[in-house]
């Protein structure tokens, strides 16, 4: 839990707030199909980072840093849609909460052709 103090007292920001930020920018962005699971071998390393639905936050020395797990759609650029999520997320977070990002860590899963078909 994030926490800043003012004046007139103690504001905390919920983990799972800064997550819902994140993931509001990132569907927003064009190419992103869905959130993806975070792997299992990558969820056993972050267990003091707080994980939600493709999504995995550490704060730490009063920054945050994401990695983000999404399913592309077929026919855009991958690389500049993850440059986009990237400045998204920092963006949503400089406006929101005022918390400065470290880093925005994507990872493409798949990409995802019609209905249920994958590459």
């Amino acid at each position: 839990m994030t926490q800043q103090y003012d004046s007139v007292g103690r504001i905390e920001v919920a983990p799972e707030v800064l997550i819902a930020i994140a993931r509001q920018a990132i569907m927003e962005t064009r190419g992103v199909r869905a959130m993806a699971a975070i792997p299992s071998e990558m969820a056993n390393l972050f267990r003091r980072s707080t994980r939600h639905d493709g999504i995995v936050l550490d704060f730490a020395d009063n920054r945050l840093t994401f990695d983000i797990y999404v399913y592309m759609d077929p026919g855009v650029n991958i690389v500049e849609s993850s440059q986009t999520m990237q400045a998204a997320v920092i963006e949503a977070m400089d406006k929101m909460v005022g918390i400065p990002v470290k880093a925005v860590n994507i990872h493409v899963e798949d990409v995802v052709y019609g209905q249920n078909q994958t590459a």
